[in-house]
């Protein structure tokens, strides 16, 4: 059983160790199989969905720097000038048109400090890109743990496929070697030709088989290329000597539930989302709350005109700017409600999320339980299935057993042999997949999965 480490629910230093797995990888594809960790090493490097999702965490801690920006002082600095060309037209005492021409030019200048005092829609904004952050992180961290679930399962159905492959190329060389014992027992006249035809049946519908299994096994493995981006070749196996049957830890399925509440990422993400939410209802019920703005003005302006010549003013201003908002057409009130019916959806899917989160560790939890029981029932079966098929080999040296006996016993032999592959690779994906429902799905417990693998 895979075991939680004291930290196991911390995420720091987790993207360093994400930095350090690519150093000498490329290079070591091709000379060793490659595991289920540096399979999900390529993955986190590589895979397009997760990368987008790093790239919309990053985007979104952008949010609090531009909140925060609406809290703090804001300078603006402005200037004009311009010049003017003036005629002025007008009769001397002789009744004659007199024309002057006036030329002048004018520039105001002025510097504006903004200091935000009192504004409750900003704070609850701040907040609420807080909230709006650690929202994006879960998701970031959901899709890290269904990654891991992804690359899991194509990693074993890769395996199985290859194990069945095997399986069904031993029962071809078994039904082989029993149509030739088949064959030379009736040119001795010692069998029958329905031994004969009985085999020959069995050898061609494994040839059937191994060429369905041979395309699965190219399926499979083009699945795990189009994840980690790199050929696949030769793959680490599962060593059943390796595998820890021990208890789960923790035994209780309580102690899993609480679990999965305080760390599923999905879970954390609504939680988060519901948190944005009461802060929009805040951020709506602040429209009807008055603002205030220190403001601070400085302001010089340099002017002439036909009548003043030279005129300088300069201005300072410092003092208190308050909106009282009387009546916006109920706007106000109808964002409130709007935002409390959101919350009262995002309650609702929190809810929703949380039954189907405990149903699913539920199972997961039973699938391990009882894997357990099916990994050692199956050996059991296995090591009788290979009896029963010397006893019948015996029982038709005696007389006592045909040679459909000895076909029943191998098709018996490889259907344990495959059931208890099976199981296994079912415990695995079991362990694996709670892990991901409890949100400790990451590099060191695939780690840990991984040591009960062996170079293929």
């Amino acid at each position: 059983m895979v075991r939680f480490p004291a930290a196991h629910f911390s995420r720091n230093g987790r993207h360093r160790k994400q930095l350090c797995f690519i150093i000498g990888l490329a290079a070591s594809c091709s000379v060793h199989a490659i595991d289920l960790l540096e399979f999900y090493q390529r993955a986190l490097a590589s895979e397009p969905t997760y990368r987008a999702a790093q790239a919309e965490a990053n985007a979104s801690r952008e949010v609090l720097p531009q909140a925060r920006s609406q809290l703090l002082p804001n300078l603006q600095a402005a200037g004009s000038k311009s010049r003017a060309d003036t005629e002025r037209t007008s009769q001397d005492r002789f009744g004659r048109d007199v024309t002057e021409d006036f030329d002048y030019t004018s520039s105001t200048y002025s510097l504006t400090l903004r200091q935000p005092l009192f504004r409750l829609q900003s704070w609850a904004a701040y907040k609420q890109a807080e909230a709006n952050i650690g929202g994006y992180q879960a998701k970031l961290d959901g899709e890290e743990q269904t990654l891991g679930v992804r690359v899991a399962g194509a990693y074993f159905d890769a395996l199985m496929a290859e194990d069945f492959l095997a399986f069904v190329q031993a029962q071809k060389e078994a039904y082989q070697g029993q149509l030739n014992a088949a064959t030379r027992a009736f040119k001795l006249g010692e069998g029958t030709r329905t031994d004969i035809d009985e085999a020959q049946a069995r050898y061609d519908l494994t040839l059937a088989q191994e060429l369905k299994a041979k395309q699965n096994t190219r399926f499979t493995k083009h699945q795990l290329e189009v994840l980690v981006n790199i050929p696949v070749s030769s793959l680490a196996r599962l060593d059943p000597t390796r595998m820890d049957l021990s208890p789960l830890q923790p035994a209780s399925l309580d102690a899993w539930m609480e679990k999965s509440v305080d760390h599923n990422p999905q879970l954390r993400q609504l939680n988060a989302m519901l948190d944005a939410a009461r802060l929009e209802v805040s951020k709506a019920r602040a429209g009807h709350m008055p603002t205030v703005d220190l403001v601070m003005l400085y302001r010089k302006s340099d002017s002439d005109s036909e009548s003043t010549i030279n005129q300088r003013n300069d201005t300072k201003q410092l003092g208190l700017q308050v909106a009282i908002p009387l009546y916006a057409g109920g706007h106000t009130q109808s964002t409130v409600r709007q935002a409390l019916a959101s919350v009262d959806r995002i309650q609702e899917q929190v809810e929703a999320t949380r039954r189907a989160l405990q149903l699913q560790v539920r199972k997961e939890y039973q699938s391990i339980v009882e894997g357990q029981e099916n990994i050692r029932a199956n050996e059991i079966a296995v090591h009788s299935a290979d009896q029963a098929v010397l006893s019948t080999r015996k029982g038709i040296e005696a007389g006592t057993r045909t040679s459909l006996d000895v076909l029943n016993a191998l098709q018996q032999k490889a259907t344990a042999a495959r059931d208890l592959a099976n199981a296994r690779y079912q415990y695995v994906m079991a362990q694996i997949r709670i892990l991901s429902l409890t949100g400790g799905l990451n590099l060191d417990s695939v780690g840990q999965v991984n040591r009960w693998l062996i170079p293929g």
